[in-house]
């Protein structure tokens, strides 16, 4: 049972952080396709990433992506993809949607941005 859970978590994709000027906060996983194994856990992001209007806010994966597409309240936002890092401008706030595709697969990750 032990080794089926490790295996399980091993099979999952890479985990995202976003960083704004007030700490670090974990992104939740939508959903993926990594490797051979695809999924899509319901699973709400446990609380948001507070920013100031206009602060760089900096999504860290855990992999290099090829191509990202982020998302604020529904609207694409321009962002700057270095490594394995993405970064824009907070201008709005509400869900956030970070859609990262690399050489293994594909995960999209999901949180809250709120503006103070």
């Amino acid at each position: 049972m032990v080794a089926l859970l490790v295996a399980f978590a091993l099979a999952g994709p890479p985990k995202a952080t976003i960083t704004t000027g007030t700490g670090v906060t974990p992104l939740a996983i939508s959903s993926w396709c990594w490797g051979t194994t695809c999924g899509a856990p319901i699973a709400a992001s446990a609380k948001p990433a507070v920013a100031d209007r206009g602060t760089l806010v900096t999504v860290q994966l855990a992999f290099v992506p090829h191509r990202v597409t982020v998302a604020v309240a529904g609207k694409t936002v321009i962002a700057l993809r270095r490594g394995h890092l993405v970064s824009w401008h907070a201008r709005r706030g509400g869900g956030l949607t970070v859609h990262a595709t690399g050489s293994r697969g594909w995960v999209t990750y999901v949180g809250r941005l709120r503006l103070r």
